[in-house]
């Protein structure tokens, strides 16, 4: 590939540069020693942390692909450059966390370190001059950023990548507590992963001993931030961290995005002609959402003895009868199930069929 030709600057922003180039598809990203924190209140230099970050996010987004998650990622350019393909940024935030840490447990004034059950995934505004506040469902779509599908098939790609860098950091010996990711659109509209993964952006505590190798060095004045950026690199960087070693070894947990899709297409009548059969709608909540009807049903399994019965969630299903061109009562099907039998923020649905006359 031809090295691209930086243009003119784009946007400076606390951690990175953003170029234009002589390709209109694709941006230069810079990523800079600067560090900032609490709303850019605090600010200093780390030493060797732009180009720390520039190799560790190439690599981390190259296992994602690996298992695949769409990113922005084309090239690495340079220590600390690397080509992206240009989107359109989601005006939301989104920050995924399995262990209460930083604001979180601050906010609820609970201790950090503690096991969130399930995950929490949060939105916050994207914007510096207001300091990325934090944003519900219903506001986010009130005030126009994003749509009810928008912020459905932000949370299942934000579940994908959790799960998967879960995994691989734990292959590195560090324990994700959370992250904050930020998506944006192709030209086409795909949504994929877009800014960087690093010790900016994600909290890893080692697995060990529970030493912070991330910007919460710098947040807290614990020392050792250059050795913490440079220790993730190491390992990011090493035979446990290749992303198609990850990739080849890699299993997505069940209630997965990446293992599966909104539907599964057994419905019956994929075959030309018209006919009639049968389908069945499974709708159930998603994996972050609590079941209070769930619990209360494996409360009552462990009273009368069911031990062995870990986990219970209650969903509906749904018998639908279907006639006409198979292809296309399939696709109705689907809308229906999409729009109507289920809720696409809180729930998934699958799609059994069952042979008809």
């Amino acid at each position: 590939m031809t090295a691209p030709q930086r243009r003119e600057l784009l946007y400076e922003g606390k951690a990175k540069r953003l170029y234009a180039t002589d390709d209109p598809r694709r941006l230069l990203v810079e990523f800079k020693d600067d560090a900032t924190a609490f709303n850019a209140q605090k600010r200093g230099v780390i030493a060797g942390k732009g180009a720390a970050n520039n190799a560790i996010t190439q690599r981390v987004l190259a296992a994602l692909e690996a298992v695949g998650i769409p990113t922005h990622l084309v090239a690495g350019v340079s220590e600390t450059e690397q080509l992206v393909e240009r989107v359109e940024i989601v005006p939301l935030e989104v920050v995924v966390r399995n262990r209460a840490a930083g604001s979180f447990a601050a906010r609820y004034g609970v201790e950090e370190g503690g096991v969130l059950e399930p995950r929490v995934v949060e939105w916050c505004v994207k914007s510096d001059s207001l300091g990325d506040p934090p944003i519900n469902d219903a506001a986010a779509v009130a005030l126009g950023l994003v749509t009810e599908d928008d912020l459905a098939e932000l949370f299942d790609m934000a579940t994908a990548v959790n799960d998967a860098l879960v995994a691989y950091f734990a292959r590195l010996g560090l324990d994700l507590v959370d992250l904050k990711l930020e998506f944006g659109r192709t030209q086409d509209g795909a949504l994929v992963l877009a800014d960087e993964v690093s010790p900016d952006t994600c909290r890893l505590w080692d697995l060990s001993t529970g030493e912070r190798l991330d910007k919460d060095r710098f947040r807290r004045d614990l020392g050792g931030v250059e050795d913490a950026y440079a220790e993730v690199r190491r390992r990011v960087m090493g035979p446990e961290g290749d992303p198609e070693r990850f990739a080849a070894e890699y299993r997505a947990p069940e209630d997965s995005p990446l293992e599966h899709d909104h539907d599964v297409d057994h419905a019956h009548g994929e075959g030309a002609g018209h006919g009639h059969g049968r389908a069945v709608v499974n709708v159930m909540l998603k994996p972050s959402i609590l079941d209070p009807q769930g619990r209360a049903v494996l409360d009552t399994l462990r009273r009368l003895g069911y031990d062995a019965i870990k986990d219970v969630r209650v969903g509906k299903r749904i018998a639908v009868e279907l006639e006409g061109e198979p292809a296309e009562a399939l696709r109705q099907l689907r809308e229906a199930a999409e729009k109507v039998l289920s809720n696409p923020v809180m729930e998934t649905y699958e799609l059994e069929g069952e042979d008809g006359g």
